[in-house]
């Protein structure tokens, strides 16, 4: 099973578009072939995949067995190693917990912020569209999800990019470059220290402040645990979105038709978004196996081991999804597992799909004509969170509007 012993999430193979996707179509093409679901890696002291789209959904749906103790592997350096709050949380603290910040990201709350976030797309798109040239992960990609997580936390939304700092250290950082990770994220304890004075003294009616006064079984959460909710929310807030909308930008600028599409049927974007999630699945989850031996599919799986469940290729799964390389914007149904499943289904759902709506309608609004830059690089980031780190283009300047006024005004006999 050479594609399953010496898999590793940080180290899969990159193939000509850029992309990890021809390898993790070979291996899909292998497992359906072989009719397999799961299997052993050999890579970092061993650990579970699970590829097998019913494998995948059957672990979410059995948090008895397969418990969210770590949702990371290698475990995220979040401060003093503490696991992820709510993420990686098991019932009843995990229910307990999310209740105090599922308010938000409702669909009703995460609806109220799409002209908030079409002011915020135009804004960014404003500081490009004259130049014939961008790179929309450092132009769009970045910024409209670390401004929305900063407007619900109630920060100042024009320093996304300390954010990403702080999310990309915990999530990547930490294992190139451990000392630099630490030193930054001392530096983010360090700016949160002085935040969480400011919010106990002075409460807004940001998220922040409700996690700092609510109360859970009659007591105040700890510093400690506020500041556990201040990392998974930025976590789960930015680096999950910022993928996607690279990604769905990345191919809107090489798939002419595609995206000549949507600009003529803009009501296909709700599901379009749908199709990105499952196409170009940005996050890989993980399980450990719970205080007793299972039996799983076949396989003797030993308490605490991890199970790596691959997303992107459980949503390629020809058993689920027919033509399943195939990007079809109207796909229905599409039961696509990019945002999780059970319980722990992806807090901010609602709020990311209307995130990565708004973004690209307005893209493709302003910007109808692009493509990719042929003279850019670009290269794709691996890990538990994977997508385009740019997605260099070439443009009309001026776009939308410097087209209409190059039409001939109508004359009239």
């Amino acid at each position: 099973m050479g594609f399953v012993d010496d898999y590793y999430h940080y180290d899969t193979p990159i193939g000509p578009d850029g992309t990890p996707y021809e390898y993790y179509e070979a291996f899909r093409d292998w497992a359906v072939e072989n009719d397999e679901q799961i299997g052993w890696s050999e890579k970092e002291g061993g650990f579970w995949l699970a590829f097998g789209y019913e494998a995948v959904r059957e672990i979410y749906q059995n948090p008895e067995l397969f418990t969210n103790r770590y949702s990371t592997f290698p475990v995220y350096g979040t401060p003093d190693g503490r696991p992820l709050m709510v993420a990686a949380y098991d019932e009843p603290e995990h229910s307990k917990y999310r209740k105090l910040v599922s308010g938000p990201f409702s669909p009703k709350k995460a609806a109220e912020m799409a002209d908030q976030l079409r002011a915020t797309t135009n804004r960014l798109i404003d500081g490009f569209i004259d130049q014939g040239r961008a790179d929309l992960v450092s132009g769009l990609a970045n910024d409209v999800p670390a401004r929305a997580t900063a407007i619900i936390l109630g920060l100042p939304a024009e320093q996304g990019d300390v954010y990403r700092t702080w999310t990309h250290a915990m999530a990547q950082q930490q294992h190139t470059d451990p000392e630099g990770a630490a030193r930054v994220m001392g530096e983010m304890d360090a700016w949160f220290a002085e935040l969480l004075e400011d919010r106990k003294r002075h409460p807004g009616d940001d998220v922040l402040s409700g996690v700092i006064h609510a109360e859970v079984d009659g007591e105040r959460l700890t510093d400690e645990e506020v500041h556990d909710f201040f990392v998974v929310l930025l976590l789960g807030g930015i680096d999950n979105t910022t993928k996607l909308l690279s990604n769905f930008s990345w191919r809107l600028a090489w798939d002419r038709e595609l995206r000549r599409r949507l600009v003529a049927h803009p009501e296909l974007m709700p599901t379009a978004v749908e199709e990105c999630l499952r196409y170009y699945s940005p996050a890989m989850t993980v399980r450990v196996v719970g205080d007793e031996p299972v039996t799983f599919r076949g396989c003797d799986m030993k308490p605490g081991q991890f199970i790596v469940k691959m997303i992107p290729i459980a949503n390629r799964d020809s058993r689920e999804f027919a033509n399943p390389d195939v990007f079809v914007p109207a796909r229905a149904p599409n039961r696509h597992l990019g945002l999780g499943a059970g319980i722990h289904r992806c807090l901010g759902a609602h709020l990311l799909k209307i995130e990565a709506r708004v973004a690209m309608e307005e893209l493709l609004r302003r910007l109808p004509e692009f493509e990719l830059d042929p003279g850019s690089d670009r290269s794709w980031l691996l890990g538990q969170v994977g997508g385009m780190q740019s997605v260099p283009i070439v443009f009309p300047p001026g776009g939308a509007e410097a087209e209409a006024d190059q039409v001939p005004a109508a004359t009239h006999a």
